[in-house]
């Protein structure tokens, strides 16, 4: 996990390890409540250990919300602000899907378009 923590670190500009941590489980634990169990279980055997443990409690429970919804259950779980946890949504799910090889693709069919269309563009 250090290197994706260390990734995800250092592109958003965070000063500290523990609070990368904190976000990038914030998002998994959200996305994991938005996607099938399906693609959850596609997600968690790419990810190491102490990340995929995260995917596996909402299993996938595939509930429909939208954007809003979706960053302010991270901003709550990472204890951030909206913006804030737009950004650093972005830069967490850039850097899982650059180095998770190829997420499968009913991960990202799921995220709210906005954030998929932020996600995109980081990568491009």
């Amino acid at each position: 996990m250090n290197e994706i923590v260390e990734l995800i670190r250092r592109r958003a500009c965070l000063a500290d390890s523990r609070d990368a941590e904190r976000v990038a489980h914030a998002v998994l634990r959200t996305l994991s409540e938005r996607i099938s169990p399906e693609a959850a279980a596609s997600l968690a055997v790419r990810l190491p250990a102490e990340l995929a443990d995260v995917l596996r409690p909402g299993g996938g429970s595939g509930e429909r919300f939208e954007l809003e919804e979706f960053v302010g259950r991270i901003a709550h779980r990472a204890g951030l602000r909206d913006p804030e946890a737009v950004h650093r949504a972005g830069v967490v799910l850039d850097v899982l899907g650059r180095e998770t090889v190829q997420v499968a693709d009913e991960v990202w069919d799921v995220l709210p378009e906005p954030l998929r269309h932020l996600v995109e563009a980081k990568a491009a």
